[in-house]
């Protein structure tokens, strides 16, 4: 059998959460909001009034309701341009600058530039890569328990593998590249975790993201979604990722089975489920669209189970994990074969 959903992180009450400041301390996209780029990157953060109220935001806010952790700003991002013409951010060890940004951040009207546009201070951070430097810094300077960021791209979750092995607990809900870190446990110091999209309940000691284990034999078939499309498709393509590292990293052959889904076509990936009596599937679940035939489909048989990817950061798909909570679970980085 193949375990997945055991893997958890505990928030103790009154901890230190380290956040991007895209998406959670401001939205320079939100336009006159008063989150938009008139907000300070820098604020203190005292109530989940001050949170973006969606995506890594929303999770921010259920850390708080449940632990009443203290919300770091991490920021700003300080970034080299290389000879390959890209910026890439610190990792807080002297000129070493190991981790490339996504050209769309450097754009952002709030970049600052010196040395001949050689060099960038990056205020409104997103992603694991931009906020490796300044987690470090504040894991030395005061306890840091986790840092919550994206990891929709390989330098994202490679920076994400170096806070672990450094004793920070990392969770990244939009984790289209968290597959990459399959098998992570072997390089990370004992009791830190790396996770990707998950559910967040309250603790006996604060709150817990993940532990929702479900199982599935190895020798069943899988259907999974994935997708050739770009933005904002190319999400989608986080089940098919994640399954068929997990055949190489465990040198498994699974019973996979790919079918072609973009944003709200999770019906595609039901029917094809139904037509060859797989009771296991893999999906992202974005939009009420996404949500509804994957609901009908576990409502019909209580043997069905759905593994989510990318869509804690979503309402619909969030929702789908306390709906069925023993139908559920998320892409475990650490599966568990049994």
């Amino acid at each position: 059998m193949l375990v997945l959903g055991k893997s958890k992180i505990i928030v103790p009450k009154a901890s230190y959460v380290g956040t991007q400041v895209d998406r959670v301390v401001r939205d320079i996209a939100w336009k006159n909001s008063k989150f938009d780029e008139r907000a300070d990157p820098h604020r203190r953060i005292r109530t989940k009034e001050d949170v973006v109220p969606y995506m890594e935001g929303r999770m921010v806010q259920f850390l708080m309701d449940y632990a009443d952790v203290k919300v770091c700003s991490l920021s700003p991002a300080r970034a080299v341009r290389k000879m390959d013409g890209f910026y890439y951010a610190g990792d807080g060890t002297s000129g070493n600058y190991p981790f490339l940004i996504d050209p769309s951040k450097v754009d952002y009207p709030t970049a600052a530039f010196l040395d001949g546009r050689n060099k960038a201070i990056l205020p409104d951070t997103h992603g694991f890569n931009m906020v490796a430097e300044e987690a470090r810094r504040m894991k030395i300077l005061e306890k840091l328990d986790l840092v919550i960021a994206c990891m929709d791209t390989p330098a994202k979750a490679d920076a994400a593998l170096f806070l672990a092995r450094n004793g920070i607990n990392c969770f990244g809900p939009c984790d289209r590249f968290a597959y990459q870190l399959i098998g992570y446990r072997k390089l990370v110091p004992k009791g830190v975790t790396i996770m990707g999209t998950a559910p967040i309940r309250k603790h006996q000691n604060g709150a817990v993201i993940g532990d929702q284990p479900v199982s599935i034999s190895l020798e069943e078939k899988i259907v999974v979604q994935f997708t050739e499309k770009g933005y904002p498709d190319q999400y989608c393509d986080t089940p098919a990722r994640y399954f068929k590292q997990l055949e190489k990293i465990l040198k498994l052959k699974l019973n996979l089975k790919s079918v072609a889904a973009g944003v709200g076509e999770t019906f595609k990936v039901v029917a094809e489920a139904e037509k060859s009596r797989s009771k296991a599937i893999g999906v992202r679940i974005f939009n009420q669209e996404d949500a509804k035939p994957v609901a009908e489909w576990l409502k019909k048989d209580k043997s069905n189970r759905a593994i989510f990817f990318h869509s804690a950061p979503y309402e619909p798909g969030y929702e789908m994990f306390f709906r069925f909570p023993e139908q559920t679970s998320f892409g475990d980085l650490e599966p568990i074969v049994e």
